[in-house]
């Protein structure tokens, strides 16, 4: 039996096992939890509704990852997820990049396409990873030409590198939690039941679902149909349910800042810091530029900048069910002032 325990990608409690880290925050000192890490801007993708900047063609040095890698450590952040941006796998230096970030201490999520695999990558993958997941979205040849924009041999492709890292992760009895994503929306739920069926035939741990961003498609049904007739103890069917749940509700937030961003960011290909992985190069965002500017993450993490960043971003032109969404609503409610709140 599978012993990999699968996240159930309900956030909102999560921020709550950081109690020292909103110690920090509530008294004057902001560090990091988790960063969202682009090695490259590079892609072997061409998604049409791609979020990433492929555009512009950007990757970072070795010598800026080991200067961001050791920025990391020194702000005391726990999790990296490698991602883009573009795709991982194509950075020169992807395998010597998971082996740095392990050693400095911090835990790894890796977001990929899964086209460039191979058994060295994968190796490294099922030895320094705490996740990896394959964005896949697609059970059929004809939707991953709808939502990659490849071609069937790119999709078979695709396939087979999963039934590579499902044996590499058996043979190696690797912790790492390997499942394949797929994003919801009006135009793909006619596939999830051909997706969820291959990440089982492929030996996927989990097949996990998450809406496309402003896509509210109700998906419940299919969704408890397909985790009962797919589960067992080796197999997994998931969804960010703290999204989905947010559908029947109204468009108020709940919260007045973006108080999330002092504990998740991005630093991108281009070795530039965002207060947010949904506003890659979006200027209003920029907290630095190491390489423009010369710093370190430690110096631009702790600039005036940051705060300028933090007072000036208006919440409700936000993505909506972002990443920081569940973070926000709790620690809103945390700096709520209570009456008698002396007296438990």
């Amino acid at each position: 039996m599978d012993k990999t325990v699968f996240n159930s990608f309900n956030s909102s409690e999560k921020i709550l096992h950081h109690i020292d880290k909103l110690d920090h925050f509530f008294n004057g000192g902001k560090t990091l939890i988790v960063t969202e890490f682009d090695l490259t801007n590079k892609c072997n993708n061409n998604c049409p509704l791609c979020v990433g900047v492929k555009e512009n063609g950007s990757q970072l040095t070795w010598d800026e990852i080991v200067m961001i890698v050791k920025g990391l450590k020194n702000l005391g952040n726990r999790g990296v997820i490698v991602s883009g941006g573009g795709e991982p796998l194509l950075h020169p230096d992807f395998i010597r990049t998971l082996e740095l970030i392990k050693n400095a201490g911090m835990e790894i999520g890796l977001n990929s396409n899964g086209l460039a695999l191979t058994r060295e990558k994968c190796e490294a993958i099922a030895k320094y990873c705490t996740y990896f997941r394959v964005s896949l979205d697609a059970g059929t040849p004809e939707m991953y030409l709808k939502t990659h924009g490849m071609n069937a041999k790119a999709f078979e492709k695709v396939c087979e590198n999963m039934k590579m890292m499902a044996e590499v992760k058996r043979e190696t009895g690797s912790a790492v939690s390997f499942t394949a994503g797929f994003l919801t929306g009006a135009g793909t739920v006619k596939d999830m039941e051909a997706f969820v069926a291959l990440c089982k035939e492929c030996g996927v741990g989990a097949a996990q679902f998450r809406p496309f961003t402003g896509d509210r498609t109700d998906i419940s049904a299919e969704y408890d149909r397909l985790k009962a007739k797919y589960e067992d103890d080796n197999f997994k069917v998931k969804a960010s349910l703290q999204k989905y749940t947010k559908f029947c509700e109204s468009d108020c937030r709940g919260y007045s800042k973006c108080r999330g961003m002092f504990f998740s960011t991005v630093i991108t290909a281009d070795a530039k810091v965002f207060a947010c992985l949904h506003h890659r190069q979006e200027p209003d965002f920029l907290i630095g530029d190491m390489r423009g500017e010369g710093k370190t993450l430690e110096e631009v993490w702790n600039s005036y900048r940051k705060w300028m960043v933090y007072e000036n971003i208006d919440v409700t032109k936000c993505p909506p069910y972002c990443r920081n969404d569940s973070f926000n609503a709790v620690l809103e409610s945390l700096e709520a002032d209570c009456v008698h709140k002396e007296f438990m």
